[in-house]
């Protein structure tokens, strides 16, 4: 049995998260219905953008939530482009949108409510929380 232990040190294993994405596409009906549906196994994750700004990422069947998305009266007037992935393995979609909820910060997804929660998961703390002072770079320092 191989385990991490054990593996060869020239031995590399590829795992592809990845089955086919589109990133930054124009909202419009044409786009939004070349996305893969439900039938061509479009299950995955999508994030809707302000500009080049994420206000909103999500789960799903990514045709169908974007058409969603295009009527709603709550997203629909705040995003112009998006960019979806479909998930090789279906089973990782619910962790990958929290991961993507969890890194950007509110203000950057504001239309997405939830926080995003790790199924089984146990979030580990730290004991210290005492930063290291950073010295800003030298362009950024006032009268230097």
């Amino acid at each position: 049995m191989i385990t991490p232990l054990n593996w060869p040190l020239r031995q590399a294993i590829t795992v592809r998260l990845i089955h086919q994405f589109g990133e930054m596409w124009a909202r419009n009906p044409e786009n939004i219905e070349q996305v893969p549906g439900r039938s061509s196994g479009g299950q995955g994750v999508y994030i809707l953008y302000d500009g080049s700004t994420p206000v909103y990422v999500g789960k799903g069947n990514i045709r169908q939530r974007l058409r969603a998305a295009d009527q709603s009266n709550r997203r629909g007037n705040s995003w112009d482009r998006f960019s979806w992935y479909v998930l090789r393995d279906k089973s990782l979609v619910h962790d990958v949108e929290v991961l993507l909820i969890r890194i950007l910060p509110l203000y950057l997804r504001y239309l997405t409510r939830q926080r995003g929660h790790f199924k089984g998961v146990r979030s580990t703390k730290t004991s210290n929380r005492a930063l290291k002072y950073i010295a800003p770079p030298k362009f950024m320092r006032a009268g230097e």
